[in-house]
């Protein structure tokens, strides 16, 4: 047989090459999505070139070689990083088994092995932001590929009647559907295939992307799959389904061979029902890297808005909801990923040189990695499950127990504890609401994460303007005299028909906020929790933290209780000052965070739980508060002195 690449071929290799080295020639840096979408087509397509050491097809066999220098490029324009000199290894093996011709399978399993290599970069987005929904794409496939590939994916087209070389894919090719991954589907749909007529559908969103891979990814399953797949997933303990990543990034031919063919059918079954993988929500940090690289795709192409907003979405939707079991192990590490989230959001407003966006993001990037890497291996323990949840429940409860506790002892201490009903009304009212909310979050909707910012920003503002009257009107009857002319004529007005209602609505914000917040964080917690020892730690954490904050509510209504009138005004008022200021940081900073306010961070110490965090706005505000207090503190000290009369 004569192995001499046709004068055709040779052109089309050449032009081929040409179009893949321009970005060499333009000085730019390797493109690892590029880069794993060679290699996967690489280890899928070869087998259809060699056969028993023989070569079956010249085109295809000369565009393996030509693919595999390419790969050498790409690598060799990558960072250096211990990941190139293992992608460079890899390379120089997969390039020896296709000069000589090896077996397919030794290809595949190397071409596996470097693309196991390359998910590991922080440069990939390997994983949906969102769950795919394969049927709301249908109609895009209809429009926009079904004329090459078919109606049902078989490649038979109108438009593939024999002129395409190559042929449009065969979804419905078994074999070959089993050795690629949704992820190699996502990129090939994303950056085309260069000299075939397989274009880029970067119009597209990536959600629809995504949702095309999942579509186009289970039709090759038959019937007896589907079934299979089924009856597979109703037989494994949730705790051991499989979750988001594994699906879009494993092959059902591996999958197989290490797991067996029922597993191989259930993943096959989840491509066509990716809502199933819902009890299994993608992992924040995941989340939090594709809103990142999305983020530098916007501003790269000069839109500096949707850049900001893929931002802010990165850390509302992504990173916020790991950060409360990553807090508990890596405390140092969290608040570097909030310092450098922040950083990339004030570089990107202040439209700063696309260098210095590329390299924030990249730091942004790395740091998530890290964390992403440590919650692999620790977030999901019992010990740091009991932790998290003990720690969340403690942080969130305390302000709700100091403004109660407070406003209790006022109402025993007064002679008004026929308005208890009302405040314990309030923060009932607030728990049943948490239960709403968490009942719709799971079943119904999800909340965004600019949603959940800007109501903890709002409801923590107005309870700081709450709080801050409360404290004024407490030192304001420091005294016992003005005390009971306070108690004679309005105190009774006060808490009758709409004071009551007020009482009972300053209890319900107070711990609502704290509710919704404390929901949200452990619905991620649970997201994080695969192991039955881990899920009962978190658990029992829980119950550890309630009991806990049931006790700090006994002994400061108890103390408070027992303090003479004066000391008691004065220790209050103190306490809701202190709330306000708190309150007021604390509001200002997740509207900061939900991209409603601006960000100029300035030098000065991070505190969270004070409501203290680096920023002119956050510590303006506060400054503002706590002036106000003091003036009005000076300005109420004066007029309570006595006036001395002069002779």
């Amino acid at each position: 047989m004569n192995h001499a690449p046709k004068p055709l071929t040779l052109l089309a290799l050449l032009l081929l090459g040409i179009a893949f080295m321009l970005p060499a020639l333009a000085g730019e840096s390797g493109n690892p999505a590029r880069l794993s979408q060679l290699v996967d087509y690489v280890g899928v397509d070869y087998a259809a070139a060699v056969q028993n050491g023989e070569i079956i097809d010249e085109f295809e066999y000369g565009e393996m070689q030509e693919f595999t220098r390419l790969i050498r490029n790409e690598i060799d324009r990558l960072p250096p990083d211990t990941a190139r000199e293992q992608l460079q290894s890899l390379v120089e093996e997969l390039a020896r088994g296709i000069d000589s011709r090896t077996d397919p399978a030794v290809i595949a399993a190397t071409a596996q092995r470097m693309t196991s290599v390359l998910l590991q970069s922080p440069a990939l987005t390997a994983v949906p932001a969102r769950l795919p929904d394969p049927d709301s794409v249908r109609p895009i496939y209809q429009n926009q590929c079904a004329g090459c590939h078919g109606i049902s994916g078989q490649g038979n087209g109108p438009l593939a009647s024999g002129h395409m070389n190559p042929a449009p894919t065969d979804f419905t090719d078994e074999q070959r559907a089993r050795a690629r991954s949704l992820y190699g589907l996502y990129n090939t749909i994303t950056l085309g295939v260069e000299g075939t007529a397989m274009p880029p559908f970067g119009q597209l969103t990536a959600d629809q992307r995504w949702s095309l891979a999942f579509l186009v990814g289970g039709m090759h399953a038959s019937a007896d799959t589907l079934e299979r797949g089924q009856q597979a997933w109703q037989a494994t303990p949730e705790a051991e389904r499989p979750g988001l990543r594994e699906v879009t990034t494993g092959t059902l031919r591996n999958i197989q061979q290490d797991r067996g063919e029922n597993t191989a059918a259930l993943y096959a079954w989840l491509r066509t029902q990716p809502a199933k993988l819902a009890i299994n929500r993608a992992d924040p940090l995941s989340i939090a890297m594709a809103g990142v690289r999305q983020s530098l795709q916007h501003y790269a192409g000069g839109e500096q808005e949707s850049a900001h907003d893929a931002a802010v979405d990165a850390y509302l939707e992504g990173f916020e909801l790991a950060e409360a079991a990553l807090s508990t192990s890596h405390p140092d590490l969290v608040r570097d990923i909030e310092t450098s989230m922040t950083r990339l959001r004030v570089a990107i407003r202040a439209n700063q040189p696309e260098s210095e966006i590329a390299a924030a993001g990249q730091q942004t990037l790395d740091l998530l990695q890290q964390a992403r890497d440590y919650q692999d291996t620790e977030s999901l323990s019992p010990g740091v499950a009991f932790l998290s949840a003990l720690v969340i429940l403690l942080r969130e409860g305390l302000e709700a127990i100091l403004v109660l506790g407070a406003m209790a002892a006022l109402l025993n201490r007064t002679g008004r504890s026929d308005a208890l009903p009302w405040l314990h009304g309030g923060w009932i009212a607030a728990l049943l609401a948490g239960l709403v909310t968490w009942a719709v979050s799971t079943f119904f909707i999800t909340i965004s994460g600019a949603t959940r910012e800007i109501t903890e920003g709002v409801t923590a503002l107005l309870a700081a303007g709450i709080l801050f009257y409360i404290g004024f009107w407490m030192h304001n009857r420091m005294s016992a005299r003005r005390w009971q002319e306070y108690l004679q004529t309005t105190m009774q007005r006060t808490l009758g028909g709409r004071g009551r209602w007020s009482l009972a609505g300053i209890a319900f914000i107070a711990v609502y906020r704290e509710v919704f917040e404390t929901v949200l964080f452990f619905q991620a917690l649970f997201a994080q929790v695969t192991l039955p020892a881990s899920e009962r730690s978190l658990v029992t954490g829980a119950a550890v933290g309630l009991i806990l904050i049931a006790v700090l509510a006994w002994v400061i209504f108890r103390f408070s209780v027992r303090l003479p009138l004066k000391q008691f005004f004065m220790a209050t008022t103190a306490v809701m000052i202190g709330l306000s200021v708190i309150f007021a940081g604390k509001g200002v900073a997740a509207l900061q965070e939900a991209g409603k306010l601006p960000i100029d961070p300035v030098g000065f110490p991070r505190i969270d739980f004070l409501g203290i965090y680096p920023t002119l706005q956050t510590l303006g505000i506060q400054a503002a508060v706590l002036g106000l207090a003091l003036i009005l503190l000076a300005y109420g000290f004066r007029s309570s002195r006595p006036k001395v009369s002069r002779a």
